[in-house]
């Protein structure tokens, strides 16, 4: 995994776990092997998920609004992932 494609807002399926087949965006990153993800609904952004990096898999669709977010400083919200998610998968 580059360091490069572990970014803010890019969407991620998990693919090990009882979560295994859902999909989420990454929110936060703890370090080079592990990431925050939430979904928005059953998982918030107040209580996002850490996930290895192993086993998720990684895709080239990065959310636009929760990237602008980011870059500006502001909070992302449940509502901006959902928004996000629905409008990608």
């Amino acid at each position: 995994m580059t360091e490069k494609s572990v970014q803010v807002g890019r969407l991620v399926c998990s693919v090990q776990g009882r979560d295994s087949g859902r999909f989420y965006l990454i929110v936060g990153i703890e370090n080079q092997t592990g990431v925050w993800v939430a979904d928005g609904e059953g998982r918030k952004v107040e209580k996002p998920k850490k996930k290895n990096v192993k086993h998720l898999k990684f895709y080239d669709i990065m959310a636009p609004a929760v990237v602008e977010k980011v870059s500006r400083g502001r909070k992302i919200t449940n509502e901006d992932v959902r928004n996000e998610l629905k409008s990608i998968v």
